[in-house]
């Protein structure tokens, strides 16, 4: 996804992976959003599929809540 070279680099949690929120062309906004460096999406908190499709997310920041975010074993991830 270019958008995360664009608004990155992000304050990583652990190397190479961090908690962003997505805004989207409807104005939808997904918080909980992990990112694997470089550009993959691995997964969405509370969702077990992608949410949404990538080619609508318009803008990628890092809330105050997704500096202190960490996963859990009950998160789903995928290889997107």
């Amino acid at each position: 996804m270019e958008l995360i070279t664009r608004y990155g680099p992000f304050t990583e949690f652990k190397q190479d992976a961090a908690f962003v929120t997505v805004e989207l062309l409807s104005g939808v906004d997904f918080s909980g959003v992990l990112l694997l460096y470089p550009n993959k999406i691995i997964a969405v908190e509370s969702y077990s599929e992608l949410p949404f499709n990538p080619e609508d997310v318009t803008h990628i920041y890092q809330s105050p809540d997704d500096l202190i975010r960490r996963s859990s074993s009950d998160w789903v991830f995928w290889n997107s």
